[in-house]
């Protein structure tokens, strides 16, 4: 109970701020905008799915999306860390904070494991 309390607390949860909604949006499109333009790796197998800013704005995780095997999504993982600096100076130029979050991408799975329970509900239906 304390850990989902701190957890909305920290994150914002249900109580998140306007301020807080509109940094989150202003990460999400600036990241999205800087990895599509401005960066020399390919990152078009990259979807900034969500943006969740601690309500000090000392962390911002990033739930991205990348399409392709287990290897491919690892290396694009490694790129994205690599690369967080560089875009954490971008979010700073461009978002007015005392503080510019650090960013911390996390690999979101919520589509893959979707389609392995819609598959797995076809086969209960099927009799298989």
């Amino acid at each position: 109970m304390v850990t989902v309390w701190y957890a909305r607390f920290i994150l914002g949860g249900e109580n998140m701020s306007i301020r807080v909604q509109r940094t989150n949006s202003d990460i999400m499109r600036i990241l999205s905008v800087t990895l599509r333009d401005k960066m020399a790796t390919d990152f078009s197998a990259v979807t900034i799915l969500n943006v969740e800013t601690t309500s000090d704005f000392s962390l911002a995780r990033v739930h991205v999306e990348i399409s392709g095997d287990d290897v491919e999504k690892g290396n694009v993982m490694a790129e994205l860390e690599k690369a967080s600096g560089f875009l954490r100076n971008e979010v700073a130029s461009r978002v007015k904070l005392r503080q510019t979050p650090s960013l911390r991408f996390v690999l979101d799975r919520g589509r893959e494991n979707a389609t392995r329970v819609e598959e797995l509900l076809a086969q209960i239906n099927s009799g298989k």
